[in-house]
């Protein structure tokens, strides 16, 4: 669910990643490498996706609430990661610094995930209720500094790995894959923490995720890294940079302000499922898995599409239809009618599977290559902040109504929430128009029918044109 660019000085290529063929214009890494490293940083995804989802989504609400925490500690544990994201300017100053990504990035993975050990043992600690819920939200938010850090740098990163007319494809085939890895990760501790009782079963899906996380890692300090087009910026140029380009500027406006309405309500999603709905943690696996499969079907035809007709419009229709059908769906349900739950897993792909390659695609597309991992992490701080806010207001709002565990029928502060966060979302397209992005068709061309036979027309020819390229001689 949620779950989102001086001159610089010459450098090589890595002496312990060898040209295996020239580089080419525009390209910093040569081809074999750059291909080797996006299949394994599908692997290296995969054993991260254990990690992301074995520390957050149904397992850390549901473990939240077996700690005791109230509803604002749950709509802080939601947020307190976006928050991490304003230290990434930090991660990149020092990548600035030192020329190299690696070492800080997998450092910062390293820390961020290994430090869940201490989460597997709140239970043990002779405290009341309130101090452990404190002490995971403190857990949870040190632990973002590093994940947030490496989760900008990565993206810098891959941003210099793939080539930018593969961008669409190769994302949305990685989203879909790591959806179906996260779907497994989902039905396994779904069914382990319905068999075994707690606190055992918690903490030992949180000693997995630190395993999973630790190969993750592994495989990270395995990427061929290409040289960085950087110049060692000061710390405030590191600020300052960015938000003097004025294109990046409005994509960070519309970024901000989707953050801040989608987490407006997003921390209260599965506690809606637990709480309300009263589904076991199999069944929201089992939600999650429908989600999973769906997004591996749909999400290499966003990708697809993306690189056709751009982000923008991509964003535009999506964006509208996470603030109408998505929570729609939600509000509909009742612990005797899941149906609309089962459909919004569908709902939650289509729409997600699209959103978030675009928004990632999108944020490479309006950062220069030269000093990217200042804009990214800036990018990555300011939407975390304004996520953040989303999170914090989220609780108190919830809390308006002391109806926690209503009955099956009737308007709940779930549904105000829920209504309150459609409404905004519904809104961002507005803040969209205004970032340009080149070659990309306008929204209303999306959704004409004439437009869209442009796009049968235009398969054929791709079709021939890359088995021209493939007939060529290496």
């Amino acid at each position: 669910m949620t779950r989102l660019p001086s001159t610089p000085t010459p450098q090589t290529i890595p002496p312990e990643a060898p040209i295996l063929a020239p580089v080419q214009a525009g390209e910093l890494l040569a081809p074999p490498l750059a291909r080797r490293t996006m299949r394994l940083s599908i692997v290296e995804g995969g054993f991260a996706m254990f990690f992301i989802n074995w520390t957050s989504g149904s397992v850390l609400t549901g473990f939240a609430l077996q700690l005791g925490a109230s509803p604002t500690t749950l709509g802080l544990l939601a947020s307190v990661p976006l928050l991490g994201q304003a230290f990434s300017p930090l991660a990149a100053w020092l990548v600035g610094r030192r020329g190299r990504r690696r070492g800080v990035a997998v450092a910062a993975a390293l820390i961020g995930r290994g430090m869940w050990v201490l989460a597997a043992l709140l239970p043990l600690l002779p405290l009341p209720p309130e101090a452990r819920s404190a002490l995971l939200v403190a857990l949870v938010a040190f632990s973002s500094l590093f994940i947030a850090a490496n989760a900008s740098l990565w993206t810098a990163w891959m941003g210099d790995v793939v080539p930018w007319k593969e961008r669409g494809r190769y994302f949305g085939l990685r989203t879909g894959v790591l959806g179906v890895v996260g779907m497994g990760a989902n039905l396994a501790s779904g069914a382990w923490l319905d068999r075994v009782g707690a606190p055992l079963n918690f903490q030992v899906v949180l000693l997995g995720a630190v395993v999973a996380g630790g190969v993750a890692a592994a495989l990270l300090a395995r990427h061929d890294e290409p040289p960085m087009e950087t110049q060692r910026l000061q710390m405030r140029a590191t600020f300052t940079l960015p938000l003097s380009d004025p294109v990046f500027r409005q994509l960070l406006v519309f970024a901000m302000y989707w953050a801040f309405a989608v987490m407006l309500s997003s921390p209260f999603v599965l506690p809606y499922f637990l709480n309300h709905l009263h589904m076991t943690y199999l069944q929201v696996a089992v939600w999650s898995a429908i989600s999973a499969v769906t997004a591996l079907i749909v999400a290499p035809a966003w990708g697809r599409l993306t690189d056709r007709i751009g982000n923008r419009p991509v964003l535009a229709v999506t964006s509208v239809l996470a603030g109408t059908v998505l929570p729609l769906s939600w509000m509909l349900a009742t612990p005797e009618r899941l149906w609309p739950i089962w459909l919004s897993g569908v709902l939650d792909a289509v729409i997600w599977s699209a959103i978030n390659p675009a928004m990632f695609n999108l944020s490479l597309a309006t950062t220069p290559r030269e000093n990217r991992a200042a804009f990214i992490a800036l990018f990555s701080a300011l939407t975390g902040l304004a996520g953040f806010l989303g999170g914090l207001f989220s609780g108190p709002l919830l809390e308006l109504d002391r109806s926690l565990t209503p009955g099956a029928s009737g308007w709940t502060a779930y549904h105000t929430l829920f209504a309150t966060s459609a409404a905004l979302r519904v809104l961002a397209w507005i803040l969209l128009r205004r970032v340009p992005e080149t070659g990309a068709w306008k929204t209303r061309e999306l959704l004409d029918r004439r437009h869209l036979k442009r796009l049968k027309r235009l398969r054929p020819r791709r079709r021939r044109r890359v088995r021209a390229r493939s007939a060529r001689p290496h």
